[in-house]
């Protein structure tokens, strides 16, 4: 009995490191990748960057969204959605949103972490060209573009000092279509344009784990308003090791203002003098 015993713990012992093995042999980059997602942000280790920026927002809106998993994907091949026109290093790329997925909180950010996240995951438009980018180019090979945009339930916004921003209306109109069939109209919502944001390179969250993602998360916390939407049942999402890749932002600390050109010596005497005159 006890010989059976053994044999059995090693049958499962080799059964369970060779379909570890399996999974490592397709799909490395989700076990091995050095630019996995998500990943923990410090604004401390962030670097001021004006070289990146939205164009402008040009969603439209659709009614093509299914739910599949909690997951809000197109109903059909047809582009619906919209598109981003996200311009990096003085050339434009055009990403067309494809998905919205819905996580519990997985960035964090300054060792603060959401109820929830929306990611509107774009891909990119291989077909788009204008004259800006005529003589210029950039090594950016990555597919995609996922906005992150964080969200707390309303009565964990004032818990730990956490302030949120009021409710921009897209978790609600989310919610809205979870329950019937309904038409998202993205371009009612200033969701991300004008927000302090965080921009790195990072990988999809689901096998193959790719790592060819501009994540773009913001900073910013939305207040959830309404009852809770319940976040998709998924495997624990580890936050990545960030192998020291470069994390971008799109604005200064007061620290940053007062070392660059923003604000000259002769303006900030001048503002002084004037402060003790009046």
């Amino acid at each position: 009995m006890k010989e059976k015993l053994n044999i059995l713990i090693i049958i499962g012992l080799f059964y369970s490191t060779f379909s570890a093995f399996e999974e490592w042999r397709d799909y490395p980059a989700c076990r091995l990748g050095r630019l996995q997602s998500p990943i923990e942000i410090k604004e401390v280790d962030s670097t001021y960057s004006n070289e990146f920026s939205f164009v402008y927002q040009n969603y439209k809106p659709t009614d093509s969204f299914k739910i599949e998993n909690k997951a809000f994907t197109f109903s059909s091949g047809e582009i619906k959605g919209g598109y981003i026109n996200f311009e990096r290093g003085g050339v434009i790329k055009q990403y067309e949103l494809k998905k919205i997925d819905i996580y519990p909180g997985l960035h964090k950010i300054d060792g603060i972490t959401s109820d929830y996240e929306v990611h509107l995951i774009h891909k990119k438009n291989l077909d788009f060209n204008t004259n800006k980018n005529q003589y210029r180019s950039i090594q950016d090979a990555n597919m995609y573009l996922s906005v992150v945009l964080r969200y707390n339930k309303e009565e964990n916004c004032n818990a730990n000092n956490i302030k949120c921003t009021s409710d921009d209306g897209l978790f609600k109109k989310l919610k809205a279509l979870n329950s019937e069939p309904d038409t998202l109209f993205l371009n009612e919502y200033p969701i991300f344009q004008d927000k302090r944001a965080y921009l790195y390179e990072g990988s999809l969250l689901q096998i193959p784990c790719d790592e060819n993602v501009n994540y773009y998360v913001v900073n910013d916390i939305f207040a959830m308003v309404g009852d809770e939407f319940k976040a998709p049942e998924t495997n624990k999402i580890n936050i990545a090791n960030s192998f020291d890749r470069p994390i971008y932002k799109n604005f200064m600390n007061y620290r940053e203002v007062m070392k660059s050109n923003v604000i000259s010596i002769k303006l900030l005497t001048l503002i002084v003098l004037l402060f003790f005159l009046l």
